[in-house]
């Protein structure tokens, strides 16, 4: 008998990353399990596989579920975010200690999950090279397989890229004689403009629990260099100042306002028919989750422009805003069907419709394709597509994945603070502060002043 689930929320890759300032409080394995003849939603003991997604991925377990009849499936729905919770980690543990239970394949929205999956206690994450061929595995960036290696091991293969290019509401800029800037620089002159000419139009915003690897990394500063056991953390290094710099006047003027485009305030101040969003740099999934499905934008408005560079240098660019890891487990019981499935998933599944992916795919042939979709999508106000493309190969990897989140740390002791009224500037020290204590208290000797 198949297990079936039921997902309360918006199927939506934007799921991924939402909101939690005051994330203790909601991070739940809201498993949402319904079955005809029962079960406990653990481990494939009986033949078949177990595979846990979030809402955003259900959609690719019940299409392969429709395509592979002959493959008996438990698909179990979890949210997948968490900010970095450690829920899941007690369920690996409660698994390793009852030697049964644990899923086949998980789909995580944490980039960083497969880090502590693979390593001991955990010790979950089987060697993917093991199970998916080299001529299919090659066909990842370079930057994304990276990010799925643990201690020269991969373990993880990535389902989407989520390279930060700057959206642009080109209606608007059209409308107000504005040119699409290619800087950071440019971009912030345009902010102070706009707070004179237009005001209530924003630029950015900052109250995002990821909006650091947005801002901070994309003028690279060193908060998460791994090498080894150790991390380097400078949030005082001129590569984060200067940046906090080029901020603080923004958000005190009201175009890099500190909400998040997931929360009430901001689609009420922001989105709709009126909408106020003119530039919002941002990943490739925020192209319809975002503007179109969040935010409820006309079509016919935005677009995406090439990543801003710092002062005209070469652009980097952020490749950890989502994108999430498809991690097989190395107690699968039927380890040629999960590696099946997870092949499906990353390499085929790209619907149109509703259920169409909201990011860049990973796997380089399924990208291709996606952006063929996506340049004829009547949403755009133009082709987003030759800017998406070209900050794939942007993604800067001067930040290693850790087992510790960071996104808490910094909706903690910056975004809060932001809100309060206090400066970027005068937030980086203790920012820098939490972390290196963060990471000291998973294990890590922290290097950095």
């Amino acid at each position: 008998m198949v297990l079936a689930s039921r997902v309360t929320a918006p199927v939506l890759e934007a799921r991924a990353m939402k909101q939690r300032r005051l994330w203790p409080a909601f991070v739940v394995l809201a498993l949402a399990l319904v079955s005809a003849c029962g079960g406990s939603g653990g481990g494939s003991s009986k033949g078949g596989i177990t595979v846990w997604v979030d809402a955003a991925r259900l959609p690719v377990a019940k299409a392969y579920q429709k395509a592979h009849p002959d493959v008996k499936m438990d698909i179990v729905t979890f949210d997948g975010d968490g900010n970095g919770a450690t829920t899941l980690q007690s369920k690996i543990q409660l698994w390793n200690r009852a030697g049964k239970g644990w899923p086949d394949v998980i789909f995580s929205e944490q980039a960083n999950d497969p880090v502590w999956m693979a390593q001991k206690p955990f010790d979950f994450a089987a060697t993917i090279t093991d199970l998916m061929p080299d001529s299919v595995l090659s066909q990842w960036p370079a930057t994304s397989t990276a990010q799925c290696t643990v201690d020269g091991r991969q373990v993880c293969v990535q389902d989407n890229i989520a390279q930060v290019v700057l959206w642009v509401n080109q209606k608007q800029m059209d409308a107000f004689g504005y040119t699409v800037p290619t800087t950071w620089q440019e971009w912030a002159a345009l902010g102070t403009k706009v707070a004179k000419e237009h005001p209530g139009y924003i630029i950015g915003n900052m109250g995002e629990s990821f909006s650091h690897w947005i801002y901070l990394w994309g003028n690279q500063c060193p908060l998460s260099g791994v090498d080894g056991k150790t991390v380097t953390i400078n949030a005082t290094d001129q590569h984060c100042t200067e940046m906090a710099d080029l901020l603080d006047p923004l958000i005190k003027n009201g175009t890099v306002p500190p909400l998040g485009v997931f929360t009430p305030d901001f689609a009420k101040q922001y989105g709709g028919d009126g909408d106020k969003v003119l530039m919002m740099p941002g990943p490739s999934w925020y192209s319809t989750s975002v503007f179109r499905d969040t935010l409820h934008i006309p079509a016919g408005e935005m677009t995406a422009a090439n990543a801003l560079s710092w002062n005209g240098e070469t652009p980097v660019t952020t490749g950890q805003v989502g994108g999430g890891p498809w991690i097989i487990s190395k107690h699968a019981t039927d380890t040629k069907d999960a590696a099946d499935f997870v092949t499906y998933a990353t390499t085929e599944f790209n619907p149109t419709g509703k259920n169409a992916r909201g990011g860049y795919p990973a796997y380089k042939p399924l990208a291709d394709t996606w952006l063929k979709g996506m340049a004829t999508n009547h949403y755009f106000a133009a082709d987003p597509t030759p800017a998406l493309k070209e900050a794939a190969d942007k993604v800067w990897g001067g930040w290693g994945l850790v087992t510790y989140p960071d996104q808490p740390v910094w909706s903690d002791k910056v975004v809060t603070k932001l809100v309060a009224g206090d400066s970027l500037s005068s937030l980086l020290h203790p920012f820098g502060d939490a972390l290196a204590d963060a990471a000291k208290a998973a294990g890590y000797a922290v290097a950095g002043s």
